[in-house]
């Protein structure tokens, strides 16, 4: 994961929430061999391991699985138990249930809710006091944890159909494109996805061992993306992965290499709430952030690497997504980052 970035948004939340605990912000950031200057800009980037290494510190130091997000909080060891009851559940549907009905029981702060209509079913969240969740950390935490955790439950990735939040489009829009592979719906009256009624028949393939080391990679496997992805817009990008040469693919050469028209992956693509040029921008700008952790790495060889002819357009583009210039990025926020990367 040495090439994947998150948006610093996640770490400012994380912050927040140990500060209004008691825990200061330079000792949190002290322990986690980060510094003020690391963070200090909302467009900034991180590696997922920084977001992973404190969501684990505010775990330890505030005894709280809802990473103190939330009115009440939830001991450690919650989501385990949770787990050891779907894993004897006979089919998916029936685990969720079972997963919605324990975390009610405990009542965390939030409610669940599981209805399916027609073909579709929907997971719905609902915080019982907002405020604590500001930066909408928790609600990402719980929706994608459930989420994630049906797809490694029945093995097989569950495509979402649709994801809704009850707030306007963030900042760092652009990471809910990868994590969230569907149309997106902000200024909802809810939090929730959206799921085809025909995954609840999947039976569970784990079992307690698998279980214990799921338990031990979390949050990972709840920020990364998929590994057996096979929505198009995760198709689209290993295509481009596997693409030799500095230049990327043509969107043409990308819809051939799926057996389809240009026309019908466009379409899937929309489908998913994503573009071609989304996808690819999100590719580059990981890879260019990955490259200015690289002393060695001119900011003229970077732009080749991503895939830019003329380093004066890789400057715009870079600015575009950030918000800087990857001269300014470079001296003013990866130093501090390096032992991460």
């Amino acid at each position: 994961m040495k090439d994947k970035t998150i948006s610093v948004h996640y770490v400012h939340a994380l912050l927040s929430s140990l500060e209004r605990k008691g825990f200061s912000v330079e000792k949190t950031l002290s322990a986690n061999d980060l510094t003020l200057d690391d963070i200090n800009s909302p467009t900034n980037r991180v590696s997922y391991d920084v977001v992973i290494a404190i969501s684990r510190y505010a775990w330890k130091m505030l005894g709280d699985e809802s990473l103190g997000l939330s009115p009440k909080s939830m001991k450690i060891g919650a989501f385990n138990f949770a787990g050891q009851i779907c894993i004897g559940a006979k089919s998916l549907g029936l685990a969720l249930e079972e997963l919605i009905n324990f975390y009610n029981f405990l009542e965390p702060g939030y409610q669940l809710a599981i209805n399916t209509i027609d073909n579709e079913t929907e997971i719905v969240l609902q915080l019982d006091d907002p405020d604590y969740d500001l930066h909408h950390l928790l609600t990402d935490f719980v929706m994608l944890g459930i989420y994630r955790f049906a797809c490694w439950l029945t093995d097989k990735n569950i495509v979402m159909k649709e994801a809704h939040f009850p707030f306007p489009p963030p900042p760092h829009e652009a990471d809910y494109n990868l994590v969230y592979s569907c149309p997106k719906y902000f200024n909802s009256h809810k939090s929730s996805i959206k799921f085809s009624s025909d995954n609840l028949k999947l039976e569970i393939k784990k079992n307690r061992r698998d279980l214990k080391r799921y338990v031990a990679s979390t949050p990972k496997n709840f920020t990364n993306i998929i590994k057996h992805d096979d929505s198009f817009s995760a198709r689209v990008k290993r295509i481009i992965e596997a693409h030799e040469g500095p230049e990327y693919p043509n969107f043409e050469y990308v819809a051939e290499q799926l057996h389809m028209v240009p026309k019908t992956l466009r379409q899937r693509l929309k489908c998913e709430g994503i573009t071609y040029q989304k996808i690819k921008d999100v590719m580059r700008r990981d890879l260019a952030i990955y490259y200015l952790y690289q002393p060695h790495c001119s900011i003229a060889d970077i732009a080749e690497k991503v895939g830019f002819t003329e380093t004066g357009a890789f400057i715009r583009a870079f600015k575009s997504w950030t918000d800087m210039t990857p001269g300014v990025y470079r001296s003013k926020y990866v130093a501090g980052l390096n032992s991460f990367v």
